[in-house]
């Protein structure tokens, strides 16, 4: 522990040295922008001590010390102008000032790609980090090896010796300093795109962590460029002047926001986890289904969380109510945290990567919660098993019809079309027949006709009740006007609905109500009531009728209605059944 707080302790240090040579009298005139006036003074000491301090806070916390490393490391950067006009101070001090005032960019740009955490998660983020810390790196090297301070024509601040100088060489300084001051409008340009492009591309979620801290850093961006065109224009920096005054106050406020930013995000992590812990207490009773998932999406205000539960058995994850999902991966700004127990994974959970680490989320889920978690496992693939009965049940019934449909067909094209063959031979022999004056023949020819005819109605009676072609052609609601003309009873057509539903929903619905109707009629039913009608996303079918009770089940209706996730209630003498039609 003192080992983790010596580095914040140094940093603190520090910079309530520079702060205290900022305020420090001179003879001469301002030597920072913070001995050009009080008002300066406290926007300068605002920027460095608020870096600083905040960082030394998310230096605390696991989640965000890199970020409080960083934070640390610019509001070092931010005083070091201040290290190196500290009047009568060693000059080597000043000369270290001089040496790391150009790091302070390439931190932000730093930031600006490793917020919220400070981590950087690409490749091309990590080179672009590097290259410009060798660039700040070989600049600095540069002016401590070759700028002598006393022939520096733009010199302000204390222009003294140089402790690093080996070799005063006016042009390569010159170049140096030119050459920092327009790689620092591409840098500037740089976070302001970095920073637009990814509060854009960012989930609601993470744009409400990331404001505000993004935001100062590229409020902090421009006024950078805003710095270096001024510099490009008047070599001559003069705090007094209204135009560097004015962009050193922007620079500081957006320091100063970008330092109570990253304390709010250590606050924010601190919440996060504290809820993430109350939940787990929560979740060590017997939480309902689903309770997992609720339960973390309001503690990060993650919407778009879910969890997945791992099925060893079935080799796959489904969620919380059973349903099959595809194995979770990690991208697009999307996290995925295992949750354990025992060496076994009980679940993924899949969150907003700026929201809460995912070593953090997992140690805050206990031990308790962890078993909660794990009965809640076994609810899934109680649900899941449901599911694959259900869906069983479904291809079970689909596989039926299809196997009738085939039957209707293969007699419709078949049997019938022969048998109406027959009759058209039979119908011109009885023709040659009576035009011969053969009596006898065509009135044999005229009983098989008959014969035939009556094969025919019995064949297509047969094949109407094997498969009802008139509801694939023509819908459900002419295919239930249909049945009740045929129907051994008189029915009365309540409300019949026009829309198509799935082919499967149609034949379910109409033999729930065939099968109803034939059942009222061998109860001794003088009539019967038929309907069927949509309710939101529901199909509900009725039959009433004024039969004796019912005495029967119906058990054929119900497993197909059940094998769609309808649901059926059986009366005396009504029967409704709902099917899912969405």
């Amino acid at each position: 522990m003192a080992a983790r707080l010596a580095i914040p302790a140094l940093a603190v240090a520090c910079a309530i040295t520079a702060v205290a040579a900022s305020t420090s009298p001179v003879a001469v005139g301002p030597t920072g922008y913070g001995g050009a006036s009080g008002t300066a003074d406290a926007a300068d000491a605002l920027a460095g001590l608020g870096l600083v301090l905040s960082g030394a806070v998310a230096w605390t916390q696991t989640r965000t010390r890199i970020l409080g490393l960083l934070a640390m490391l610019a509001g070092l950067a931010w005083l070091a102008p201040d290290w190196e006009g500290w009047v009568g101070a060693p000059s080597l001090v000043r000369s270290l000032g001089a040496a790391i005032w150009p790091f302070f960019l390439p931190l932000i740009l730093h930031l600006s790609l490793g917020l919220p955490t400070g981590r950087l998660g690409t490749r091309a983020a990590r080179f672009a980090v590097a290259t410009v810390y060798a660039l700040a790196a070989a600049i600095s090297l540069g002016s401590a090896l070759f700028r002598d301070p006393f022939l520096d024509a733009y010199c302000w601040r204390t222009c003294s010796d140089n402790a690093f100088l080996i070799h005063a060489d006016p042009g390569v300084a010159s170049a140096l300093g030119e050459i920092w001051t327009r790689a620092a409008l591409v840098m500037g340009a740089a976070v302001v795109v970095i920073g637009a492009w990814r509060l854009a591309k960012a989930t609601a979620p993470a744009r409400r962590v990331l404001l505000p801290t993004l935001v100062p850093v590229v409020v902090a961006a421009l006024a950078t460029i805003g710095y270096a065109i001024a510099l490009l224009r008047d070599p001559l920096e003069d705090p007094d002047e209204t135009g560097f005054a004015a962009i050193f106050f922007a620079r500081s406020l957006s320091a100063f926001a970008l330092a109570l930013g990253i304390m709010w995000s250590v606050l924010r992590v601190r919440q996060g986890r504290s809820s993430v812990a109350r939940l787990a207490v929560e979740l060590a009773g017997a939480p309902p289904a689903g309770a997992l998932r609720d339960g973390l999406a309001s503690a990060l205000g993650d919407p778009g969380l879910e969890v997945y539960y791992w099925l060893p058995d079935s080799g796959r994850y489904v969620t919380a109510d059973g349903a099959p999902a595809p194995a979770p991966t990690p991208g697009n700004g999307r996290a995925v945290t295992p949750i354990t127990r025992g060496g076994r994974t009980l679940a993924v959970v899949s969150h907003d990567a700026a929201l809460l680490d995912g070593r953090e989320l997992e140690y805050e889920i206990g031990s308790a919660a962890r078993l909660a978690i794990d009965n809640e496992r076994l609810q899934a693939e109680v649900l899941a098993q449901l599911d694959d009965l259900r869906s069983s049940r479904a291809r079970i019934v689909e596989a039926g019809d299809a196997e009738r449909r085939r039957l209707e067909r293969n007699l419709h094209d078949g049997a019938q079309q022969r048998l109406i063959a027959v009759s058209y031979d039979l119908r011109m022999a009885r023709a040659a027949a009576e035009t011969e004056g053969d009596h006898e023949l065509g009135s044999l020819a005229s009983r098989a006709t008959n014969k035939v005819d009556g094969a025919l109605t019995e064949l297509r009676e047969l094949a109407e009740g094997i498969y009802p072609a008139i509801l694939t052609e023509a819908g459900l609601a002419t295919a239930v006007a249909t049945l009740a003309d045929g129907a051994p009873l008189p029915v009365e057509l309540g409300e019949l609905t026009r829309d198509r539903y799935p082919a499967a929903v149609e034949r379910t619905a109409y033999y729930t109500l065939e099968e109803a109707i034939h059942d009222a009629a061998a109860r001794g039913a003088s009539f019967a009531t038929a309907a069927a009608s949509r309710a939101g996303d529901r199909l509900v079918v009725t039959v009433d009728d004024d039969g004796a009770d019912r005495n029967t089940q119906l058990v054929d209706v119900a497993d197909r209605v059940g094998a769609l996730g309808g649901t059926m209630d059986l009366a005396a003498k009504r029967l409704r059944a709902e099917l899912p039609c969405a």
